[in-house]
């Protein structure tokens, strides 16, 4: 193998598809990122068997071929090479590296060590790249606990025109629903949460992207997104979503429109006094303001009203600040409604002016 290319066009290549390898691999090749040059393109990839980065750079190729280096290293002698033309030779499992005066050899190992990323057996369905995006609008909502593996992914579903982002972790939802073009497109699969957070990341590095392609691999159990010179490949979560719809409150009693800012402020001044205990706020509904306690029995306690349009029951209910602070500061908008069905039931929280999305939190019993 001999190609030739721009360290400036192959380092953030590398770079992005280096995120991907785990930070302690069992086997040496997944520390390994796997070049591959054939035609005009270069093949770059990397893995931790979770999820899989394929990357295509054009380059010139003179001789093609296929080998495994460290990715760490690699990445570490691209960046520091500056901005000049550089020549990658294999010879046996060594890569020799030179730009200029400089010359450097990497020992490899064979690409056939290297594990197979799974691509798509089927056409799949495509999405618009900003209806893609709004999904970083309910991330937050996903369990980070591995102990019920069904709560750290997004579930994602697609049918009667509609498209469906929803995340929870038992305490809160998020739900982002989105109009799609008419078609008879149906599509369900429960997608890793770091997995969204990567192609998120990925899309930004992508130019001129307008699309995302998404397909399932021939046993199903991997899930394919194709993002303009890259693809990336990731293992679907297995096991039942909770059904999300019963949980968003339908009879509502009392009504809270807020500016976002003042609210978020107010929060987080009541968290200073709800840190010791349990992190609890409680939010009292009053005509005109709503009015926020939060108490700690060894430091004292904190009162505090925001003004809003507030219409309905008066009633008192308590959260976890953390939770409210998190569905509060996702909403892409200057004022928030808040509604209530009840002291002890759960609490919807919707954007302003923002179609489609909205938040469930559950509220914290008072002894």
């Amino acid at each position: 193998m001999k190609f030739f290319c721009l360290q400036q066009d192959l380092l953030p290549f590398l770079q992005s598809a280096a995120r991907s390898i785990g930070i302690r691999s069992t086997l040496p090749v997944l520390d390994n990122i796997l070049l591959s040059a054939e035609g005009q393109k270069l093949k770059i990839a990397a893995t931790n068997l979770e999820i899989g980065v394929i990357k295509y750079l054009n380059v010139e190729v003179e001789i093609p071929g296929s080998i495994t280096v460290p990715a760490k290293t690699l990445v570490e002698l691209v960046s520091g090479l500056g901005q000049n033309k550089i020549s990658l030779e294999l010879k046996g499992e060594i890569l020799t590296v030179e730009s200029g005066k400089f010359k450097a050899i990497i020992n490899g190992i064979a690409a056939t060590e290297f594990p197979a990323i799974p691509l798509s057996s089927s056409s799949g369905i495509s999405l618009p790249k900003e209806a893609f995006l709004t999904s970083s609008q309910i991330l937050f909502a996903s369990a980070v606990d591995e102990g019920r593996p069904v709560l750290t992914g997004i579930l994602t579903d697609i049918s009667a025109n509609k498209l469906d982002f929803v995340a929870t972790d038992g305490f809160r939802l998020a739900h982002r629903r989105l109009e799609l073009p008419k078609g008879n497109v149906q599509f369900k699969s429960l997608i890793p949460r770091k997995t969204f957070e990567e192609v998120l990341r990925l899309m930004a590095e992508e130019q001129d992207l307008e699309e995302v392609g998404i397909a399932t691999s021939e046993n199903q159990n991997q899930i394919v997104f194709s993002l303009g010179s890259t693809q990336v490949s990731s293992r679907l979560i297995e096991g039942q979503f909770p059904a999300w719809s019963k949980i968003i409150p339908q009879k509502i009693i009392a009504r809270a429109a807020v500016t976002k800012e003042e609210f978020l402020k107010a929060i987080k001044l009541a968290a200073i006094f709800a840190k010791n205990e349990a992190n609890i706020v409680i939010l009292t509904t009053k005509k005109g303001f709503l009015k926020l306690e939060s108490h700690a029995k060894e430091v004292g306690s904190q009162e505090n009203e925001i003004e809003g349009d507030v219409e309905g029951d008066e009633l008192t209910i308590a959260f976890n600040t953390k939770f409210l602070m998190d569905a509060i500061s996702n909403s892409p908008s200057t004022q928030v409604l808040m509604e209530f069905s009840g002291p002890l039931s759960a609490a919807l929280i919707k954007p302003i002016g923002v179609e489609g999305l909205e938040y469930i939190v559950m509220p914290v019993r008072l002894n």
